[in-house]
């Protein structure tokens, strides 16, 4: 009985220490990495709001929304996980492969998100077509 009940107690403290969902927060507390990583192609004006959520122990994801409908996820490492604007993102999020390969194929096309994954990369056009990329940016195959 002792024993169903410890694992039940550690198991309600393990679930409470991750559910701690989204935490608005400022500019100024994000890790000095993912800041320059943010100020590379953004100004800290054009920042509306940004969330923290613990992912994993020590790993959060960082989520800032812009004043151009521009949502950026990125890891504690500064690591741009996905971008996404209905508009069109801004092209020096993506990588220069990725992005040459769109402008050659779909040249009417505008790439509205760009999500980076541990083993392929994908990119949603205006068109609603999703490209695959493997990781080092070369093309997979097309998802719809």
């Amino acid at each position: 009985m002792k024993k169903i009940l410890f694992i039940a107690l550690m198991s309600v403290i393990t679930l409470g220490a991750f559910a701690r969902g989204k935490q608005p927060m400022t500019f100024a507390k994000l890790p000095q990495n993912v800041q320059e990583a943010v100020l590379v192609n953004f100004t800290q004006d054009q920042i509306q709001l940004i969330t923290s959520e613990k992912t994993m122990p020590k790993h959060y994801k960082y989520v800032l929304h812009m004043a151009d409908g521009t949502k950026l996820e990125c890891n504690n490492k500064a690591q741009l996980r996905k971008v996404s604007n209905k508009n069109g993102i801004n092209e020096a999020l993506v990588p220069e492969i990725i992005l040459n390969y769109v402008h050659e194929t779909f040249p009417n096309a505008t790439i509205t998100e760009y999500k980076r994954e541990t083993m392929k990369q994908e990119v949603e056009l205006n068109n609603k077509m999703d490209l695959v990329f493997n990781t080092k940016g070369q093309f997979l195959r097309i998802d719809d």
